[in-house]
């Protein structure tokens, strides 16, 4: 019997730590690839929170370093900074928020399921990266973060027969990353604890991560 529970979504998913999930049999997809969503207005901050730096790196460059130990393929999805040994896209649908990178990131990737993780989660490890990846979800499934209880869409693995679903709800109009996320068929939600995905969203955020990594 597979065990759900009712999350934050307002829906029932597979919580990452029971057994019986429909993709534990799945083999690890050695051609999986990473996407980090880049765009958008950062109208909370400012400025692109991709060109903000901590340790003399940028978060885009940190966070696609990081990446290629574990990906053959980085895609950066929106901005116009390069970084190197990634691929910049650029979205399909222009000012489509991140549900447009996510578009882009799973057009681009054809029959291969791909992590997704937003540029303003610097502190992002392989750890979590593995937690969230393997094994790999595959056709209809997805495994995402959660961090106290909230869902994270941004950051969480999509498998290859999500890119139809998402890009149906940016035709008809649903920008919504959680509306994308609730029509998912099979979700796995992960907790995330040690504070690899704290969220820089304004100029007071980034001053505490300079002050708490000094």
């Amino acid at each position: 019997m597979v065990v759900r529970e009712t999350d934050s979504i307002g829906r029932r998913v597979h919580p990452g730590s029971r057994c019986g999930r429909p993709w534990d049999n799945a083999a690890m997809d050695e051609r999986m690839v990473a996407a980090v969503l880049a765009g958008g207005s950062s109208s909370r901050f400012g400025s692109p929170k991709a060109d903000l730096e901590i340790e003399g790196r940028t978060f885009l460059e940190r966070i696609v370093e990081m990446l290629l130990d574990g990906f053959d393929a980085v895609y950066v999805c929106g901005g116009d900074t390069e970084v190197l040994g990634s691929t910049l896209i650029h979205d399909a649908t222009p000012h489509a928020g991140p549900l447009g990178g996510i578009v882009s990131a799973l057009d681009r990737a054809g029959d291969r399921p791909v992590f997704i993780t937003a540029v303003d989660m610097p502190l992002l490890t392989m750890d979590t990266v593995k937690r969230l990846t393997s094994p790999t979800p595959v056709r209809g499934h997805a495994r995402i973060a959660r961090v106290d209880r909230r869902p994270q869409p941004l950051c969480g693995t999509y498998g290859n027969e999500l890119a139809s679903l998402a890009d149906s709800h940016l035709r008809y109009g649903d920008r919504s990353v959680m509306g994308f996320v609730a029509a998912i068929p099979h979700l796995e939600l992960v907790d995330i604890t040690d504070g690899s995905l704290r969220n820089i969203n304004t100029p007071e955020d980034y001053e505490q991560l300079l002050a708490d990594l000094s």
